[in-house]
């Protein structure tokens, strides 16, 4: 029969489908792919980004903190160029003026902190006792200090191998397999005192654990994190804060000029012209520097005639010495005597003359600073008497220049020659080393740290000691 189509014999016959179904799987996971790639890409970007800004910022802020030990640098210089005599405080007043600047990419912020108090600009050393000279009874005012601590700092920096009292010489510390023994020479720096019996690091330090002299967030916050601090606002500088290895005195004198030195080859003529003296006292003074007692302080208290076995003559001048005496010569004549020192003299002396010998390789170890120096340290300088101490602050701080001679201090009712003479070694007017602790902030808030220490004693100011944070 025509026209039915044939009938299917029970056969599966497969249809075939367009691919488009898998294409576009392929194409949905070709586009996830590279839409992760593309995040990853622009997630390393960004850190990378961030990370790149961050050491821009790290640079800036370091190069800000690096103009301010400039800057103060710069300050140091031109007043030990010229400086003036007649204005300690001129010093301190421009160092506090450059406590902060900026630049284009950041600024500076320059303090420290000394007995507690914060205070603007870079920290005098000589504000504090160097530990390679203080004596053995104002070690023992420290806070918390044991005698036998004592007695150990002093034979660390001994030049022998006695033990003095219940101190400690090299056979304790091999005892105890430290791996070091004493130096038995002056302490380098103050963090070596560390390595001294008995001296912990949390007195030395107290709660400024880095050194920086400033109050740091973790010397701030209790027990929250290294070191412990009573979280008070005030730093606790521990002995660090009445001690320092690295002030030095210095061969400058006043005037900017080298001191005269006093011996008997010194040029008498020059020690007239500076220092206003005679003839005969010029003499006196260089014989008496010959001496084995020959030191500055003695010129305070004595007549300088007695001070080398001469007549004494009583010029009717008074310094505050006991200077009634008039004594002649076996002919009764006064001819050969020695005026006394007056106070002008006395003045220009200390200021522009020295019985130290400068030319050895060791420093000498500097002296405090009345100008700078907080009431705690002028205390252990004068017996742990702290009524001449505050009497002193109160003298510097009634006058703009300050105090501008040792021999100002013969003005306080407790302090008499006899007893200025005694200390007059290790005070003075100024400060020779400066520690810089310059905090730079960059545009981006990034913070460095630069810690140095500087020495104007001679020109160009030197950097002896830098650290970054």
């Amino acid at each position: 029969m025509t026209g039915r189509r044939p009938a299917r014999h029970g056969r599966n016959i497969s249809v075939q489908r367009a691919p488009g179904g898998s294409a576009t799987i392929v194409v949905l996971w070709s586009i996830a792919i590279a839409s992760i790639i593309v995040a990853a890409t622009q997630l390393v970007t960004w850190r990378t980004t961030v990370l790149g800004q961050s050491a821009v910022g790290r640079v800036q802020a370091r190069w800000a903190a690096r103009a301010g030990i400039e800057r103060v640098i710069a300050t140091l210089g031109r007043h030990t160029e010229t400086p003036d005599a007649d204005d300690p405080m001129s010093l301190v007043r421009d160092l506090e003026f450059d406590w902060t600047g900026s630049l284009e990419s950041g600024s500076w912020d320059i303090r420290h902190v000394a007995e507690g108090e914060e205070f603007r600009g870079p920290l005098d050393l000589h504000s504090r006792m160097n530990i390679n000279s203080i004596t053995k009874l104002q070690l023992g005012e420290l806070p918390d200090i044991s005698i036998d601590t004592v007695d150990s700092i002093l034979d660390w920096r001994d030049e022998d191998e006695e033990v003095q009292g219940i101190g400690a010489e090299r056979s304790f510390y091999e005892g105890r397999d430290l791996g070091y023994v004493p130096r038995n020479a002056p302490f380098k720096s103050i963090t070596e005192l560390e390595l001294v019996a008995g001296a912990w690091p949390e007195y030395v330090r107290g709660e400024d654990w880095n050194l920086n002299n400033r109050l740091d967030g973790n010397e701030d916050d209790g027990e929250n994190a290294t070191p412990e601090d009573d979280a008070d606002g005030r730093l606790d500088t521990g002995w660090a804060g009445y001690l320092t290895a690295r002030s030095i005195d210095s061969p400058t004198g006043r005037s900017g000029f080298p001191k005269i030195r006093l011996t008997a080859d010194t040029d008498t003529e020059e020690l007239m012209e500076v220092t206003g003296v005679d003839e005969t006292q010029a003499g006196a003074l260089m014989a008496f520097a010959e001496t084995a007692n020959g030191v500055m302080g003695p010129l305070l208290s004595i007549d300088l005639g007695e001070l080398v076995g001469q007549p004494a003559q009583n010029t009717g001048r008074s310094s505050g010495r006991s200077t009634g005496r008039t004594s002649r010569n076996s002919r009764g004549s006064d001819e050969d005597a020695v005026s006394s020192l007056d106070t002008e003299q006395l003045r220009a002396v200390f200021a522009e003359c020295t019985m130290t010998d400068f030319t050895g390789p060791d420093r000498i170890p500097g002296k405090v600073n009345l100008n700078t120096a907080g009431p705690e340290v002028l205390a252990l300088i004068f017996d742990n008497d702290p009524a001449i101490a505050e009497s002193i602050m109160a003298l510097r701080q009634s006058r703009a220049e300050g105090i501008t001679s040792i021999v100002d201090l013969l003005e306080v009712r407790r302090i008499d020659p006899q007893l200025l003479s005694t200390v007059a070694d290790q005070i003075d007017v100024t400060g020779w080393v400066y520690s810089i602790s310059s905090r730079g902030i960059s545009r981006t808030g990034q913070e460095v740290e630069i810690h140095a220490v500087v020495d104007r004693s001679t020109l160009p100011v030197k950097i002896i000691e830098y650290r970054e944070d």
